[in-house]
């Protein structure tokens, strides 16, 4: 009998210390479960709207952590647990999204899973902008992610599939010059080689729309994008375009330098923001200054549009060697000599 007692003390102290442990975990779990879900519903703290991009076939991980460089949310870890938990992983759609302000991890998921928040995402592409300023576009919309660049694809990587644009190009040269200016739809997120390939393929679709053989005038293709592109940038009215188009070739016949200042510019900085030319700029040994070295410049300067294509393409003969821009008014001052010119210079600059 007492050593049946003795038995039941034991376990009736074991069941004391086993509901205790039992509490515990309770409470443990309880505290877990409040905090994560504090954590799924914590705002983020975007106080305004925010664009994001995904890429296709783009890993949970690299979502993850651009979600959380964004603040967008809080930590990369907690949002794959989540996508995981509630098995939505493998839901997340494609696409460029503008997120409301402050929105929680819960909310996040529940926009990228759902196709009907995805945004047309269209782009514009200027007459004039330059690679590095298309690029840095596509980085601000968050179309294409801050690791991804442009300016690494080369001609090589496209060259068989557009033989018609690419005539005479170097292939080892970048591709300024062939992202032509047009209001684009990027509905979905795209490779960077999937946005090039858009604006390549808009390149030809409207040169054969527009019947236009980019090797007229005894030039290659190439030859006649970077004439162009000097073009778009030196005259802003369409109907002296071909008249300056006709001074470059001339010059170019005649063994002049070319002397046009947009070249400086694309020399110092690959674009023309905030371009202040002084008179050290135009010593810059560059192959783009056209003020040192004769001939075309090694690539585009510029993405120029249809216009300037047909200007180059269809010079219009006249008797002037000099031109400036009126800054007043953006009109052409066309000069025969070089005193002329001189005399415009000082009345209109």
């Amino acid at each position: 009998m007492r050593l049946i007692r003795i038995i039941r003390i034991i376990l009736n102290k074991s069941m004391k210390r086993n509901s205790l442990l039992q509490v515990i975990l309770f409470i443990f779990a309880l505290c877990a479960l409040a905090g994560f879900y504090l954590l799924i519903n914590a705002p983020s703290p975007v106080i305004d709207t925010n664009s994001f991009s995904i890429q296709k076939n783009e890993s949970v991980k690299s979502i993850a952590e651009r979600l959380r460089k964004e603040n967008l949310i809080y930590s990369p870890l907690l949002f794959r647990f989540y996508l995981r938990l509630t098995g939505k992983a493998s839901e997340i759609k494609a696409g460029y999204y503008v997120f409301p302000p402050r929105p929680n991890l819960i909310q996040v998921v529940n926009f990228i899973t759902d196709s009907s928040n995805i945004h047309d995402g269209i782009f514009l592409v200027k007459e004039g902008d330059t690679l590095k300023d298309i690029e840095r576009n596509l980085k601000a919309r968050k179309i294409i992610s801050d690791s991804d660049s442009l300016l690494n694809y080369k001609i090589s990587d496209f060259n068989n599939q557009y033989p018609l644009l690419f005539d005479g190009a170097p292939l080892n040269n970048n591709l300024e010059g062939y992202l032509f200016p047009d209001s684009y739809h990027f509905p979905q997120g795209l490779s960077s080689q999937e946005i090039i390939k858009a604006f390549l393929n808009n390149f030809e679709n409207k040169i054969k729309a527009n019947n236009i053989n980019l090797t007229n005038n005894h030039h290659s293709a190439y030859e006649n994008i970077i004439m162009a592109s000097i073009i778009e940038k030196e005259v802003i009215i369409e109907s002296d375009k071909r008249k300056v188009a006709d001074i470059l070739w001339r010059r170019l016949e005649k063994g002049m330098p070319l002397q046009v200042d947009a070249s400086i510019c694309y020399a110092l900085n690959q674009t023309f923001e905030d371009c202040d030319l002084r008179s050290d700029s135009f010593k810059i040994d560059s192959p783009f200054n056209t003020y040192l070295y004769k001939g075309l410049p090694p690539a585009p300067i510029s993405n120029s549009g249809i216009e300037s294509i047909k200007a180059t393409l269809n010079p219009l003969p006249n008797n002037n060697w000099y031109y400036l821009t009126n800054r007043k008014t953006g009109e052409t001052i066309f000069s025969q000599t070089y005193e002329e010119h001189q005399q415009a210079r000082q009345k209109y600059l």
